[in-house]
């Protein structure tokens, strides 16, 4: 197999060096028929400065033009179009991604240009150069270059430079953590930007509110933050932009995660991913997908993130291979340079490019071997840790299982062990029949009733913690209504909520204690009507008892009362951190109102 790989490496680094041939030898009969002319050198010059302006799509052609104008004006001591030719020859070398070059190639022009009293051309040289050291990731000089670039256009009231000075010396703050200094560009930056009539208005203006956004992200300043983001997303949208639209979106996204709006951060992520894939960008698949696939992580949404994981693998190496084939096309590219001035000269140059050839073609198959034996190892470790996860989510799984299991055993003893308490308070209650202590064991007992319904319908249903309200208080109001052997006409409007045990069982109490208040002294001539409602209101749970009853007398205070079932229920009301108030209106009134955020529904 690496024989095979060894194969394929070779062939395509043949195919790609025959192509950069053919494409060198048409150029180098353009660039002859201009040398060739009966002009001045000043006007061949120009001619060779247009004809790379046409290649520039083509960085290695436009390269080969702009050194072949240089060799005109060194032979002519045309020195200050010299300082233009650097100027090209640096913008081809930003292109192949040749940063030290490029900076080499615009300080020769700046130290041309410096002789001349041109301070606009020098500043506009400045400004090129940062731009080159951010790229290096060389934050401290392009800062340097940048601000003196700004001096000089203020200086000159150059508001349209000032502004692109300020976005590119903003960008360079932001990438190197000074987000206070990139903030107060940005906005000079805007307002500006207000004052200009120009063709770049509003690109500006989309740049600089998305940076700023960035960086009010970073300061905690969110709100401000989402509205300066969502407004560069659509200028820049409108203006077909998609990969800053793009990174601004993706910085949005993670602003409503972290503001607990996980919905909504998950689809504007998705929606960006969506415009990534359909318009090619693919470092922006590769960071969306990591993003989408750390939050579907966070969510317990494994499957969604192991299937964005590995998109985010594929396009992470591709861009890594795409980066040793940039570096490798830059070889190749000064290789060819270096060919083309060898064929003006002499054969013995020649023979010596190509030796050099051999050594960029035997060090490029080196390193892709190198990456692919890394790739396939660190497949091989993806797979073993992939197996490794599945093996503890088994164990995860089993103990769940088990823990199920016991949970669900442990309610059907704690209701066995409260139907016994209950039978006992029962026996004892005969035992005092007619006497006052009765009433209060069978007070006692029903409120033991209360607890052991919650357990009996654990131990049925699910192993669920939370109660369904809605079954729990039917059963419990048939039950009470059945216990004191009254004819009741029964209306029940109950929410389809759940309530976590904790809650439910002082709720529940709470039931017990105002039903039998009702139960006990809610007769009249009329038959006795019982509405029972349970509600839920914005972030509030509503909890409504009432009867056809004569009411509560007037004066009373259920948190002073000395009884004790009202003591009980006004103790547990503090629990619940609720509140309880009572009205009557044709009867007695009760509502209990409570926060709903221990709600599962």
């Amino acid at each position: 197999m690496n024989s095979l790989i060894r194969i394929l490496v070779f062939f395509l680094l043949i195919v790609v060096n025959q192509s950069l041939i053919l494409a060198s030898t048409r150029i180098e009969e353009k660039i002859q028929q201009i040398l060739l002319l009966t002009k001045s050198d000043s006007a061949k010059i120009r001619l060779l400065l247009d004809l790379s302006k046409e290649y520039d799509g083509q960085p290695t052609e436009a390269m080969l033009v702009a050194r072949s104008a240089l060799e005109v004006a060194e032979n002519n001591n045309f020195y200050f179009i010299k300082g233009k030719i650097h100027e090209e020859i640096a913008i081809a070398y930003r292109r192949l991604g040749d940063y030290s070059r490029a900076i080499e190639s615009s300080f020769k022009a700046l130290e041309i240009y410096e002789k001349s009293d041109s301070l606009r051309i020098v500043a506009h040289l400045q400004l090129q150069i940062g731009s080159h050291f951010t790229a290096e990731n060389n934050y401290p000089k392009a800062i340097t270059y940048i601000s003196q670039a700004l001096k000089t256009f203020q200086q000159r009231k150059d508001t349209a430079n000032v502004v692109l000075a300020m976005i590119n010396l903003g960008e360079t703050y932001r990438l190197d953590g000074n987000a206070d200094s990139a903030a107060i560009l940005f906005k000079q930056c805007l307002e500006l930007n207000q004052k200009l009539k120009n063709d770049y208005v509003e690109m500006v203006k989309g740049y600089a509110r998305g940076n700023l956004g960035m960086v009010y992200g970073t300061q905690n300043k969110e709100d401000e933050a989402i509205e300066l983001l969502k407004s560069a997303m659509e200028i820049l949208g409108e203006m077909n932009d998609y990969y800053s639209a793009s990174v601004y979106q993706s910085e949005l996204a993670q602003i409503y995660i972290r503001q607990g709006q996980k919905e909504q951060g998950e689809e504007l992520l998705r929606d960006a991913l969506q415009t990534a894939e359909r318009e090619k960008l693919k470092e922006q698949i590769r960071d969306i997908s990591k993003d989408l696939s750390r939050f579907y992580e966070e969510t317990g949404r494994f499957q969604d993130a192991l299937e964005l994981r590995k998109q985010y693998e594929v396009y992470h190496d591709s861009l890594v291979n795409i980066e040793n084939v940039r570096k490798t096309e830059q070889l190749e590219s000064q290789y060819w340079l270096d060919r083309k001035d060898a064929d003006i000269r002499i054969l013995e140059v020649e023979n010596q490019s190509k030796r050099r050839t051999v050594t960029v073609l035997s060090v490029s198959a080196f390193i892709l071997l190198v990456l692919l034996s890394i790739l396939y190892r660190l497949q091989i470790l993806r797979k073993r840790a992939y197996k490794k996860v599945a093996e503890q989510k088994d164990i995860i799984e089993k103990r769940e299982k088990e823990k199920a299991l016991l949970l669900k055993e442990l309610n059907h003893r704690v209701k066995n062990n409260l139907q016994m308490v209950s039978s006992m308070f029962s026996l004892q209650a005969a035992q005092f029949k007619g006497e006052p202590a009765a009433d209060a064991l069978v007070a006692a007992r029903r409120r033991i009733d209360a607890l052991m319904l919650i357990h009996q319908k654990l131990y049925r249903e699910d192993v669920d913690t939370h109660i369904r309200l809605a079954d729990y208080i039917k059963e419990l109001v048939d039950n009470l209504v059945y216990g004191f052997g009254k004819e009741a006409d029964l209306h029940l409007d109950l929410s389809s909520a759940k309530l976590y045990i904790d809650l439910a069982i002082p709720l529940g109490i709470i039931i017990n204690e105002l039903l039998t208040n009702s139960l006990k002294y809610a007769s009249g001539e009329s038959k006795l009507r019982i509405d029972v409602a349970l509600k839920e209101e914005n972030d509030k749970l509503r909890l409504i008892i009432a009867d056809n009853g004569p009411g509560i007398p007037e004066g009373f205070d259920f948190r002073k009362s000395r009884s004790l079932g009202m003591k009980l229920v006004h103790s547990l009301i503090r629990q619940l951190q609720g509140e309880l108030t009572q009205t009557n209106d044709n009867g007695c009134r009760w509502e209990l109102l409570m926060s709903s955020d221990k709600l599962q529904n």
